[in-house]
């Protein structure tokens, strides 16, 4: 098109952008809506280019304008297409529209305002809260730097003094295999050494034999070592604020000892629990040293992923021969088949099993077991051991009654049958 026609559709932003050459026309279209158009005429030297709507009757817009620009010099036709229009439900006037279009700029004016107040207000409180924590009292400060510098200089001191050669009685110093090397190399190697062990000391046993060999003749040698937990399975403890700790033996403990004690069995009592505490206590239980013959603690386990575990192999004794009584099956996981698992005793006073396991014990020396092995892995089936023995035993009691009143009868059968058999030898010598 060699004339420039600029047509301009807008339905709020351009309705402020009303001039004197400017009109408003509507057109209609057959859904009864109306769609408002700016139109703007431009004036040439060929003359004046009009516009009017494409909508026809017979041709409905249905939603979509075009305009057909005319020259009124005969020049030709063009058709110019406007989009869409917006269909609205009711005619819309002009103060309606820059109405709605002031609205619209108030309402965005607010919700900036807003979101401009809401992050300075953000700004504000984290750079308050940032700056709370950057500020700390000068006290503060100085209490850390007094304890960090007192710690790390105590750490450096025991190093230090750690890594020093041992001395002996006359304060001279003990010759190690450290002792030729150089002057850094032998303190370094020396507190390595040092820690190793230490740290050997605290997970291992203090011994490879935590027992002293079997005793010799005349001396008497129990057949069967029985190992004992002491806390949960022999005595319980609970601690109170007015009385602080408090112990309970457990019914029964006393006849317990003396059944299995010196010279049924070899009792042991090892328990996890440290010796300073628990030294008296065994002493409470067996103050004549007539039925315990050894005492082991804490120091002769061997800690291992945070459990206290007993190993067999360090108590110098045929394990054949060994049974360990516990309820804490980390505790025996070491030698799961010498172990004879309870239930834990937390403080009843009507429990019995102390009774139970006195004779369960008592059953295996009678019968002069060789391995108490294949014993235990059959009873740890059952959930509680001591029960089943006794349901056992009176099975086998009532088996027995059975058979002694069948071997009754059998031996009077006998008798009467021998009887008979003299009347008939009579007779047939008569």
């Amino acid at each position: 098109m060699n004339r420039a026609i600029m047509t301009t559709v807008s339905r709020t932003l351009f309705m402020r952008q009303l001039t004197r050459t400017q009109q408003l026309i509507k057109f209609s279209t057959n859904n009864r809506n109306f769609v408002p158009l700016i139109v703007t005429p431009y004036h040439s030297t060929a003359g004046t280019w009009g516009m009017r709507p494409s909508c026809r009757r017979s041709s409905p817009c249905w939603g979509s304008l075009r305009l057909s620009c005319e020259s009124l010099s005969g020049v030709g036709s063009r058709w110019l297409s406007v989009g869409r229009g917006a269909w609205d439900k009711k005619p819309v006037s002009l103060a309606d529209e820059i109405m709605s279009s002031k609205l619209a700029e108030v309402k965005e004016t607010d919700k900036t305002a807003e979101k401009v107040t809401s992050d300075a207000s953000e700004g504000t409180e984290g750079g308050e809260g940032e700056k709370k924590r950057e500020e700390m009292p000068k006290w503060q400060k100085y209490t850390y730097m007094f304890f960090g510098v007192t710690f790390g200089g105590l750490i450096i001191a025991n190093g230090i003094l750690f890594s020093l050669a041992d001395k002996d009685e006359h304060g001279n110093n003990i010759e190690d295999e450290f002792s030729n090397l150089s002057f850094p190399s032998q303190y370094y190697q020396r507190l390595k050494n040092k820690i190793f062990t230490t740290k050997k000391a605290i997970e291992e046993p203090f011994s490879d034999k935590l027992l002293p060999d079997p005793l010799e003749p005349p001396y008497y040698q129990p057949k069967y070592t029985v190992v004992l937990e002491l806390t949960g399975l022999l005595l319980t403890s609970n601690w109170t604020h007015k009385h602080g700790w408090r112990f309970q033996k457990r019914p029964g403990l006393d006849i317990f000892l003396a059944q299995i004690g010196y010279p049924n069995f070899e009792v042991v009592i090892w328990t996890v629990e440290n010796s300073m505490t628990f030294f008296p206590i065994i002493n409470g239980m067996d103050p004549n040293n007539q039925h315990i013959m050894y005492r082991l603690f804490r120091d002769a386990t061997r800690f291992r992923n945070g459990t206290h575990t007993k190993d067999l192999h360090s108590l110098n004794r045929d394990l054949k021969k060994v049974i360990v009584v516990d309820w804490n099956q980390n505790s025996t996981q070491d030698n799961p088949e010498n172990a004879l698992t309870m239930q834990k005793w937390t403080g009843d006073n009507t429990d019995r099993s102390l009774i139970g396991l006195a004779q369960f014990l008592n059953e295996i020396k009678d019968s002069d077991v060789d391995d108490v092995r294949e014993v235990l892995q059959y009873y740890k089936q059952f959930e509680d051991p001591i029960e089943a023995f006794r349901e056992n035993q009176r099975k086998l009691e009532e088996n027995m009654k059975i058979e002694e009143e069948r071997k009754a009868k059998e031996k009077e059968t006998s008798r009467f049958s021998s009887f008979g058999g003299i009347s008939s030898f009579s007779r047939f010598r008569r």
